[in-house]
């Protein structure tokens, strides 16, 4: 199981939201840079990396973007915001691993089978943000009628390369990630699935080793320093 430690950037900096909530946000880094290139230094193989003023629609964080990718040389799978097939091309040409499609899934599914046919299955990635049962849009803030387990299983379909799954009811929260439905969707499912929200301990980690994800996003439990990013590759490692 791979451990992605998460970088959100709102305004220009790094932040963490509760819940998604834009009003319950906390400034970790007014650099977002200096944020990614500790964690490279820490260890991290992979960084998620979200525009949440894209997927607010409140504006965009692009320059950032691109001095994280020019100033590391670890993989960044980058979410927030991507709406178009132009958008994805232009973060996939800047150096992005893969990109994350959040909305536009649930509002323009098309539009992910065009990205994988344009791109491959590796650099296109399903964010699933699970809100009661059902998929949330636009930074979280509305529910779709969508179920999130038969949303997912569209996907895999398409042939999309990960799903991230994320249940907004635990997401900043720090009370433990939601592994029944995280079972609920790895058993529903043959695409890789990457665990997101609610990781608070060490033991949070080695409890998902067990769902049989590909990997988990970790990111208010680091900024609050519950533990280290090294502690925690320690940890995935002995399971």
């Amino acid at each position: 199981m791979i451990v992605i430690p998460a970088v959100d950037i709102m305004n220009g900096k790094c932040v963490r939201l509760v819940r998604g909530d834009p009003e319950k946000s906390t400034v970790y880094y007014e650099n977002p840079v200096e944020a990614a290139q500790l964690l490279e230094n820490q260890g991290a193989e992979l960084i998620h990396l979200i525009d949440l003023d894209a997927a607010l629609g409140s504006g965009q964080n692009i320059e950032t973007i691109k001095k994280i990718l020019k100033n590391i040389s670890v993989n960044v799978q980058i979410g927030g915001g991507i709406r178009t097939l132009e958008m994805a091309d232009a973060l996939l040409n800047l150096g992005a691993y893969r990109v994350i499609f959040g909305t536009a899934a649930v509002k323009n599914p098309l539009l992910i089978e065009e990205a994988v046919k344009k791109h491959d299955s590796e650099s296109i990635t399903v964010a699933i943000d699970e809100k009661d049962g059902k998929v949330a849009v636009h930074g979280w803030q509305n529910k779709s009628e969508k179920g999130y387990l038969d949303f997912a299983r569209s996907f895999e379909k398409m042939g999309v390369g990960a799903l991230i799954f994320t249940p907004i009811s635990v997401d900043g929260t720090l009370n433990g990630p939601e592994i029944e439905k995280t079972v609920k969707l790895v058993k529903t499912v043959n695409v890789p699935v990457i665990a997101s929200g609610g990781v608070a301990r060490l033991e949070d980690l080695v409890a998902l080793t067990g769902t049989g994800v590909e990997g988990v996003v970790i990111g208010t439990a680091l900024y609050e320093k519950k533990f280290t990013l090294e502690e925690a590759l320690e940890a995935v490692k002995r399971c």
